[in-house]
């Protein structure tokens, strides 16, 4: 392993702090406790700190991020460098910062003795970042990582309703971070110092949700206690309604009563209670879908989505996967205490082809996945992924959800998936060809052709040397 040492980096009054001040990037070193020892100008600036508000203190006490997604201490505790890390960070003023990290560990006599980092924001200019409005958007909402404009537009639409006292109603699949970015409304709100009550309307049995939420008075019923429901709990913050068309549809019209009132009644009692909180609820289908079955009333409907924003799923925003996949890796790696550089070409082409059914959530387990079975220092293979994803050359990769219908072809009867000459599941070079000058060049429709899976069928493109652009005429 390559040693990293410039023991006078180490001292404050080094005749090195000019020459790094002068660095068109930010530069932070560190002793081997994580407090910084030098902290450049540039830095300060991309920060949009003083040196005194950094010189001193330790790495968690400048920035947000917990102690195991610091590529810093990361970097100490496992002794080697990172280069080129993708980071999303925050500081504690809550400037947000999109920047790519080089961390070199500080090596004396085989033991840590601190850490330099240099900081490069996204534009490559010194000062902060100058990304675009709708972008910082996407990134003051911490984990919620992306870029793409479907997303983007849904993150802008929510922070603009960050502060309002009005009803926000989030839908979208299964996986795709609808509670995230409610946690995150709730952060960047004036709420923000007061609780955040999260309630599954799904998982709780419905004779104890009304009591949960309202609370109750001793003998209301049998067993009851005086208790105060959650709605009270959360005076000042937010509640936020997971699974909102799961609640028992008598429940629905106390609801709807609190939300135009505001006012909390305890079972089996006469008064009421003034609360303010915000409401947050969520849907995992389409919420008229919901309204027009019956499971959730139309004038509730109406209360909750004063503001309605849509997550889209990853399959529509996969010019994220990139980032999305970095993020984890960093994330993970350092539970793990594994280094992995990212994700191979090979990999990276079965992602893309990847339906996603459970969305980012889905993306993450991947990622964790792979990174428990690699080796320390190896890129993420094909080998490293869950078995569903692996193509082979026996049998094809079946995915685990129900297959989109075929397209209609668009010149003529489809042909019959076995291709004479070939074997189903291993078409040689001379059958893919023949499949994709058929199709001009459409894998889906030449994987229909042969009979395997779109993402075997891109795994061969590769072992022969193809590309589908080739037969795009």
């Amino acid at each position: 392993m390559k040693k990293y040492f410039y023991p006078d980096l180490l001292h404050p009054e080094s005749n090195f702090n000019s020459i790094l001040d002068s660095l068109p990037h930010g530069v932070i070193i560190t002793d081997s406790r994580g407090v910084i020892t030098f902290y450049s100008k540039v830095q300060g600036e991309i920060d949009g700190l003083a040196k005194e508000e950094a010189l001193g203190h330790h790495i968690t006490e400048v920035y947000v991020p917990h102690p195991d997604a610091s590529p810093i201490l990361l970097s100490m505790r496992l002794g080697q460098p990172i280069h080129d890390l993708f980071e999303i960070y925050e500081t504690r003023k809550g400037r947000v910062v999109n920047s790519t990290h080089t961390v070199l560990p500080l090596i004396k006599s085989g033991k840590v003795r601190g850490c330099i980092c240099l900081v490069y924001p996204l534009d490559a200019k010194p000062g902060p970042p100058r990304t675009s409005q709708a972008a910082r958007n996407a990134f003051l909402f911490g984990k919620l990582i992306g870029s793409s404009p479907s997303f983007l537009e849904s993150i802008t639409r929510a922070l603009a309703a960050a502060n309002s006292p009005s009803s926000v109603l989030i839908y979208g699949e299964t996986g795709s971070g609808k509670e995230i970015l409610a946690r995150q409304l709730h952060d960047q709100s004036q709420r923000a110092s007061c609780p955040f009550v999260a309630i599954n309307c799904s998982a709780i049995p419905a004779n104890l949700l009304e009591g949960l939420m309202f609370g109750s008075i001793k003998g209301a019923f049998t067993g009851a206690r005086d208790a105060s429901g959650l709605f009270e709990e959360a005076d000042g913050g937010t509640v936020y309604l997971d699974e909102i068309d799961s609640m028992p549809l008598e429940l629905q019209p106390k609801l709807l009563r609190f939300i135009q009132e505001r006012r909390v009644r305890r079972l089996g009692a006469f008064g009421e209670k003034d609360v303010d909180i915000k409401i947050i609820s969520s849907f995992s289908r389409e919420p008229l879908e919901a309204v027009r079955a019956g499971r959730v009333r139309a004038d509730l409907f109406y209360r909750l989505g004063v503001v309605m924003v849509r997550i889209p799923p990853l399959r529509e925003r996969m010019s994220d996967l990139t980032s999305l996949i970095t993020f984890f890796i960093n994330k993970h790696q350092a539970k793990l205490g594994k280094m992995a550089p990212g994700v191979s070409p090979e990999a990276m082409d079965l992602f893309k082809l990847h339906g996603w059914p459970g969305n980012v959530r889905e993306l993450e387990n991947v990622i964790e996945g792979a990174l428990n079975v690699v080796h320390d220092g190896e890129t993420i293979g094909i080998a490293h992924l869950p078995q569903y994803f692996r193509p082979t050359e026996a049998a094809p990769v079946q995915a685990p959800w129900p297959a989109a219908p075929i397209p209609a072809w668009p010149w003529g009867t489809l042909p019959p998936p076995a291709p004479p000459g070939g074997r189903a599941g291993r078409p040689g070079r001379g059958e893919i060809i023949e499949a994709l000058t058929q199709t001009r060049g459409s894998l889906k429709d030449a994987s229909c052709l042969l009979g395997i899976s779109r993402q075997l069928l891109a795994y061969r493109l590769k072992k022969y040397n193809l590309s589908r652009r080739q037969f795009d005429v």
